[in-house]
């Protein structure tokens, strides 16, 4: 430890303070010992605030310096984050069009095949097959005309059974209902009206798309076009405080005797900038984003409608397929009933397909799960704005984990650390070991000399250590006697 020039009859003000654990003295040498000793260890105390301040001094200066640095890193987090959000959108705007696309790809290509010529008789289950003696009775069963035969056409010997007949020979045959085939116009015209109700969507899903895509670029150019302004907010609002903060703290080391002033001011100014920087970085987060995510924020309702009426198109076009593969009555009755009779506008068309019962083997449409996947960029901003605020809380704790350990330290009662008086015991007995008379008031002298030129900027610290060396027992015994004061004068 170097010489302690702090003086005593100031810092005794340390005695308004409440009492709080015994402070450990910091005695690393023979003299800061003796002060110690002297003073009952509060030079060392004296000493851990100064050094408690002077690293809030080195915090509080690279803060100051790197001010800008840390500016930019919170800009850079909220264009990083502005623009994953932006992507993320553009990749569910790519995802809703290649589901569309594909949509419309396979329901063409189910219209291609149920449109060639189909040299094939009608799909019939076996039992009822069995249960028929001609092919007109088949037909009649099936709800199928035979080739030659005009739709509603019927035969003298052969006519057309009711529902309650079909019924009852499926059922005297084995045969399930949804397994009786459908008309072949039937499923042609039904798939012709899916195929068209698909094509008409492809400008309400080509739309939000494009408005989705647009969105993303331009709030990427906004969070870009408001950096540089967004990063001198903290100059603005932080470099002031901090350079006053620093003069504060650096005249409290200059002037020892302020260290136990019970004055807020310090405090108070710690505070202020702890809360500010939390508030500054926070502010340069929203100067990035704010007109930006404005801006981002009209993509949500395109691109959930992107997703709704991409997935809606999908579910059409696999209902399709069911019906093309199966060619049943029940898988064609459940196409025609995705597709409405009336004229609807987008939206209505979207929730009446999405809640219509789907063919069997066709997945039911939750159209709740898009609202989720389209807030999920919007997360991200969200949460760079956390983060930032993180910065802030990070640099005020630069300031106010120092300063609590000043106040911790200032609230402590001193006490000398108990190997102090040994150690101080030890070193006089080595320097006046084996001398007398002469030789020892030489040495003594020698020690004042020193203490007086160690402490001569603490009078009051200084009259202490001289008594104490005047009292010490193996001094005096070495100088024979009660010579201390004597030798002192001279």
């Amino acid at each position: 430890m170097r010489l302690r020039t702090y003086s005593i009859a100031t810092v005794a003000l340390v005695s308004v303070f409440p009492l709080a654990a015994p402070l450990q003295a910091c005695c690393d040498d023979f003299w800061s010992c003796v002060g110690a000793v002297a003073s009952g260890g509060l030079t060392c105390a004296v000493e851990s605030l100064i050094n408690s301040i002077n690293t809030l001094i080195q915090n509080v200066g690279r803060l100051a310096s790197t001010l800008g640095q840390q500016a930019a890193d919170v800009v850079n987090l909220a264009k990083t984050e502005l623009s994953g959000a932006a992507n993320d959108l553009r990749n569910l705007a790519g995802q809703a069009e290649g589901d569309f696309n594909a949509a419309a790809q396979l329901a063409q290509s189910v219209l291609n095949e149920a449109s060639r010529p189909q040299v094939m008789v009608p799909h019939v289950a076996p039992g009822v097959a069995a249960a028929a003696g001609s092919a007109g009775t088949r037909a009649a069963i099936a709800g199928v005309q035979p080739p030659g035969v005009r739709p509603g056409a019927t035969t003298a010997t052969a006519k057309p059974a009711t529902v309650g007949t079909v019924g009852a020979v499926g059922a005297g045959t084995g045969v399930r209902m949804d397994q009786l085939p459908a008309d072949p116009q039937e499923v042609t015209d039904a798939l012709r009206r899916a195929k068209d109700a698909i094509d008409a969507l492809r400008p309400d899903v080509t739309q939000p798309i494009n408005q989705v895509r647009q969105f993303a670029t331009q709030a990427e150019q906004q969070a870009a076009s408001a950096a540089s302004s967004a990063a001198n907010i903290a100059q603005t609002a932080l470099l002031a405080p901090l350079q006053t903060l620093g003069n504060m703290l650096t005249d409290l080391v200059n002037h020892p005797e302020h260290l136990f002033d019970p004055s807020k001011i310090v405090d108070d100014a710690i505070t202020q900038i702890t809360s500010q920087a939390i508030t500054t970085m926070t502010q340069v987060h929203d100067a990035v984003m704010q007109q930006a995510k404005g801006t981002l924020d009209q993509a949500q309702r395109p691109i959930q409608d992107a997703l709704d009426r991409a997935s809606v198109a999908k579910k059409i076009a696999d209902a399709m397929q069911k019906v093309q593969h199966s060619r049943t009555k029940a898988s064609c009755d459940a196409l025609n009933g995705l597709i409405p009779r009336q004229r609807l506008d987008v939206r209505a068309f979207v929730t009446h397909v999405a809640g219509a019962a789907p063919a069997p083997g066709i997945q039911v449409l939750n159209l709740s799960q898009h609202r989720t996947m389209a807030l999920a960029p919007f997360n991200r901003t969200a949460a760079s704005r956390l983060t930032a605020r993180t910065a802030g809380t990070q640099m005020g704790a630069k300031l106010k984990g120092p300063w609590q350990e000043f106040k911790r330290i200032q609230a402590t009662a001193p006490k000398v650390d108990p190997a102090a008086k040994p150690r101080v015991d030890a070193e006089i007995s080595r320097r006046f070991a084996g001398k007398s008379g002469p030789a020892a008031d030489a040495e003594k002298r020698a020690m004042l000399n020193e203490a007086r030129a160690r402490f001569a900027k603490d009078p009051a610290l200084l009259r202490k250590v001289e008594a104490m060396l005047d009292n010490d027992p193996v001094i005096r015994g070495h100088l024979g006697g009660p010579h201390g004061p004597a030798v002192r004068e001279q």
